[in-house]
């Protein structure tokens, strides 16, 4: 009888365990949160498409949300390229892009970070999942100290007809499952949410400009997908609404601008090796955050009247 109580109690522990991190289950956005979209070209490809925050926007209109996207292209998730300059210089050693990475999380606040890893990783050699779970960790571990609540992208499949053989893109897409399914095991133990975009976008070949990178579409799904997931209310509009396109134009100007506020085109001289040279550069990228606050007041305006 004493096993049988045992069991009964081990299963209801593992229950609530498993329940508490189901995405969706607790998921919500109070008042002036800012959402921060953390990871590699999934997110950085996102700032000039604007889906996905509209979709956040149109399904919490009234939340007065701040979107900040430092998404990089290339990045993982040891954040090597947050030491890359755009004109491919480097502000220091690769290592120290966690660093880097670290005070940027700090100086932002944020209240909840979305983050997409793992398809950069996925072409390391067999040895490479289990290093990429320990810089996963160690990612989480620090975001953890300066953000309550974390979510978990998946890698999405790479899409054939684009001129790669098939049977490299299902070798590979079998290598992202992998990492996918590391993604979630981590997000669960940690008791984060996770939202699964390999699965849904594996069943068609829709979504990509090249196999690889999300079309304006693409992004549309993962923002549907990752709504669903979370289980957020329905939108107050449609999103291929009028209305809604004037309010993802006017969030695409304003991704924009914050573009070159944190990562400026003479990043060179403002972090580089070369900032000892104009001084006055330095103080360029903060000028630009008026042109911000216009832009999201007439988003919070758009979102208002709906």
């Amino acid at each position: 009888m004493k096993s049988i109580h045992s069991s009964i109690i081990l299963l209801l522990t593992l229950g609530t365990l498993f329940a508490a991190c189901t995405p969706g289950d607790s998921f919500s956005i109070k008042q002036n949160e800012k959402i921060v979209f953390l990871g590699n070209a999934f997110f950085e490809n996102a700032i000039d498409k604007g889906e996905i925050e509209t979709t956040i926007s149109l399904c919490y209109p009234k939340k007065n949300i701040t979107f900040r996207n430092i998404g990089w292209s290339g990045d993982n998730v040891y954040a090597h390229t947050r030491t890359r300059a755009r004109g491919g210089g480097r502000f220091g050693d690769p290592d120290k892009g966690f660093g880097i990475l670290t005070n940027q999380i700090i100086d932002l606040k944020p209240d909840k970070i979305f983050i997409a890893y793992g398809f950069n990783e996925s072409f390391d050699d067999e040895g490479g999942i289990d290093s990429y779970g320990e810089g996963l960790n160690q990612l989480l571990e620090m975001l953890s100290q300066h953000c309550p609540e974390l979510i978990l992208i998946s890698t999405i499949p790479m899409e054939t007809g684009f001129g790669i053989p098939s049977e490299h893109i299902e070798a590979q897409n079998e290598k992202l499952k992998n990492y996918a399914e590391m993604t979630k095991d981590i997000a669960i133990n940690r008791g984060h949410s996770y939202v699964d975009l390999f699965t849904p976008l594996s069943k068609e070949s829709k979504y990509t400009a090249n196999g690889i990178h999300l079309t304006a579409n693409g992004y549309r799904k993962a923002g549907e997908l990752i709504a669903q997931a979370l289980s957020f209310p329905a939108p107050a509009i449609e999103i291929d609404s009028e209305k809604a396109a004037q309010i993802r134009n006017t969030i695409i100007k304003k991704n924009t601008l914050f573009f070159h506020r944190w990562r400026p085109r003479n990043d060179a001289f403002v972090y580089g090796e070369r900032k000892d040279e104009q001084r006055i550069a330095q103080e360029e990228p903060a000028q630009i955050e008026p042109f911000i606050a216009k832009q999201e007041a007439a988003i919070t305006l758009l979102l208002e009247d709906l």
